[in-house]
């Protein structure tokens, strides 16, 4: 038997049955086509269990990298052919239970985590005591509070999927739900011990003096703060949440105060609206909440808008604001929505003031011509009202470049191109036709490089040919493009795709030994050789083919990512991030440096590509400074720098590298901007400090 990575055998070869299904359980990996596909969904279910089981016994022995460690790659493996042969099976139910098994690891990873906080916190609790530090005793106390009403929430959320699961399967998960409640139970208990001799309850009691209120003419409420004794909270500056907005008041002598209610974001109509006292971190008072009724009216405010400049082309920055307010009074924390055309360019909140600002970008979507800006408030039935204002803008149409090239394989004709502007900007998300002889064609969409690429089927395979792309889109303020690529009779023609050459197939041989778990990989032509890919195998024949095609798919993403950065050969990694070589030319400046290369990649809207340098530059600093292996994957990094013993702000940014790593190299749309600019951010602050 081949144990898993906690120790644990639970992988079980089971034979396939030969006869009238006398044997009750199959071999997944050997099942396919729906075969024997209810007995191997009981046997992948009951595998499964036991590792949420072991999990949960894990948990409750204080072995957190155990109880973390079952739920790793083999429960994804089991899980991932659990959903492909529930697909198959006479049974509805076991959808449901593959989706149970899934928020179920989510909600047992996520309890083992917040259960390892509280018992460190404890930790530290105990520490300040016994050094007589009552106030870092009091904030970790309250820290320790929180944690545990994690606990507890995750504890219940696990227990519904524990039940489901034994609902719709045939899996008896009762040891594991003994598990985790003695365990919720027992942190609850101690947290009970830490408040009553650390922390004095209190009880918030509120109530509406006014019937009614609007943003213009707020209603006035009244409340009190007692202590568990039943004394009072008296002459003093409290902190108060009142829905979503936080102020501070002040107690009398009898600890009451007042204060108002101004609605912005509430629904019309008597609502009950919540009151939490928020006490300081260091307070020795614990928080608690109360409700008030009031009736709630609208107010529609005035909405102004501005933009800069009045003259704009595709992709140009054009800088909107909107000013909020009813009367002279700024409406503060409410959302606003820029709108050119039908996007949507922007979403922002105003300001105390009342104002709105965000930077944004004309999008190819909005034709060219008079138009306008709308600064709209997204309300329906709310306290203030939903309007907008219109500022006019002129869009000036962009000339366009449209390059292809083609080349005949066993597929059929592989087209590559790439659409720019005409200053050589890149052209995204637009829509390509691809006209391959007579009668073969295809529309494609370019990427955010602008690139595009796709195989058509070859009817003239014995004649020459012509590949015509076009870009023509009349709804749009990019001007049109024609480009032409020749093949001729039975020949390869044209210019082959960039990325099909050796490096390329060695990348995919990479990944294909990754993925089969081969001891003999060669090593990954991209940046040190050290990405790892968190790919999964599925059930049955279609494997290989998976594993391929997601091989080729991340080698895809990453030459697009290069497309715009041809001086720099794909295999070429941070010359920061390596030893120098001696015998270089000490006047050689063609090798970029790191910041070079994510600004190249930034200004240049090559986000997968300022992620994926990001995560290298990452990878190679913890590895160099922490011990950790550089076949280490993504998520095995961030496993071994927990290890390691790093902190929590370190994991988070570490996380954030990895997050948009992931994103970048797998995922079937590209990184959010902002979440690329802030893993590039967590890799200099990294790079520059060094892990700890």
């Amino acid at each position: 038997m081949q144990a898993d990575a906690g120790g644990s055998t639970l992988d079980r070869q089971v034979e396939t049955p030969t006869d009238n299904n006398e044997t009750q359980q199959a071999n997944p990996d050997s099942v396919a086509d729906g075969e024997y596909g209810d007995e191997t969904a009981a046997w992948l279910a009951r595998t499964i269990g036991g590792r949420l089981e072991n999990s949960s016994i894990a948990l409750s022995n204080d072995q957190y990298d155990q109880a973390r460690s079952v739920l790793g790659d083999g429960y994804d493996r089991r899980l991932e052919q659990y959903v492909e042969v529930a697909g198959d099976t006479s049974s509805d139910t076991d959808d449901a239970a593959a989706r149970e098994f899934e928020a179920a690891r989510e909600n047992q990873r996520n309890l083992t985590n917040e259960v390892q906080r509280y018992r460190q916190q404890y930790a530290a609790y105990q520490t300040a005591r016994d050094r007589g530090n009552e106030r870092e005793a009091r904030i970790t106390a309250r820290a320790m509070e929180r944690t545990a009403s994690n606990i507890s929430d995750r504890s219940r959320r696990l227990n519904r999927n524990f039940e489901q699961i034994e609902n719709a399967t045939s899996v008896d998960l009762s040891s594991g739900q003994s598990e985790i409640n003695e365990t919720t139970e027992n942190i609850t208990a101690t947290q009970a011990e830490v408040r009553e001799e650390t922390l004095v309850g209190t009880t918030l009691t509120v109530q509406a003096i006014d019937s009614t209120a609007s943003f213009s003419d707020p209603g006035t409420i009244s409340g009190q703060i007692r202590t568990e004794n039943g004394s009072v909270i008296a002459d003093g500056a409290v902190e108060l949440r009142i829905g979503n907005r936080t102020q501070t008041v002040q107690t009398d002598s009898d600890g009451t105060f007042e204060t108002q209610y101004r609605p912005r974001s509430a629904g019309l109509g008597s609502q009950s609206v919540r009151v939490e006292y928020v006490p300081r971190a260091d307070s020795v008072y614990l928080f608690d909440n109360a409700t008030f009724t009031i009736g709630v009216q609208q107010v529609t405010p005035d909405v102004t808008g501005e933009i800069v400049p009045d003259t704009v082309g595709y992709g140009d920055r054009l800088d909107v604001s909107a000013s909020v307010a009813v009367g002279a009074m700024g409406v503060g924390k409410i959302p606003v929505e820029f709108v050119m055309g039908d996007t949507v360019v922007a979403r922002t909140t105003t300001g105390p003031n009342g104002t709105a600002t965000a930077p944004v970008r004309v999008p190819a979507s909005v034709n060219d011509g008079d138009r306008q800006v709308v600064a709209r408030i997204p309300y329906e039935r709310r306290a203030i009202a939903g309007v907008q204002s219109e500022t006019p803008v002129v869009v000036v149409e962009t000339q366009t470049d449209l390059s292809v090239s083609a080349s005949r394989t066993d597929e059929g004709v592989l087209t590559r191109g790439h659409l720019q502007t005409a200053a050589g900007n890149p052209v995204s998300d637009r829509p390509v036709r691809i006209q391959v002889g007579d009668s073969v064609s295809e529309v494609v969409e370019t990427n955010q490089n602008g690139s595009f690429q796709t195989v058509l089927v070859d009817l003239q395979a014995n004649e020459s040919i012509t590949v015509i792309a076009t870009y023509d889109e009349p709804s749009s303020n990019l001007g049109n493009a024609t480009a032409t690529a020749m093949l001729a009779a039975g020949s390869g023609g044209g210019n082959p795709p960039v990325g099909s050459d050796s490096e390329n197939d060695l990348l995919i041989d990479t990944l294909v030994a990754i993925l089969f778990g081969s001891d003999e990989s060669p090593t990954a032509a991209l940046g040190n050789g050290i990405i790892g890919y968190g790919l999964l195998p599925v059930v049955g024949g279609g494997m290989a083919l998976t594993v391929v095609v997601a091989s080729w798919f991340v080698v895809s993403r990453f030459n697009q990512s290069q497309d715009t950065d041809a001086a720099v050969p794909a295999e070429a990694a941070d010359v920061s991030m390596t030893e120098p070589d001696p015998s270089a030319d000490p006047s050689d400046v063609s090798s970029p440096t790191f910041e070079e290369r994510v600004e190249t990649h930034l200004d240049s809207g090559n986000y997968d590509a300022a992620a994926m340098v990001a995560y290298i530059a990452v990878h190679d600093t913890l590895a160099v400074e922490n011990g950790i292996d550089e076949g280490t994957t993504h998520w095995e990094l961030v496993q071994r720098s927990r290890e390691h013993g790093l902190s929590d702000e370190w994991m988070a940014d570490i996380e954030t590298v990895v997050e948009a790593f992931e994103t970048a190299a797998f995922a079937p749309t590209s990184v959010e901007p902002a979440r690329a600019e802030a893993a590039v951010e967590r890799a200099r602050k990294i790079r520059s400090n060094g892990a700890p």
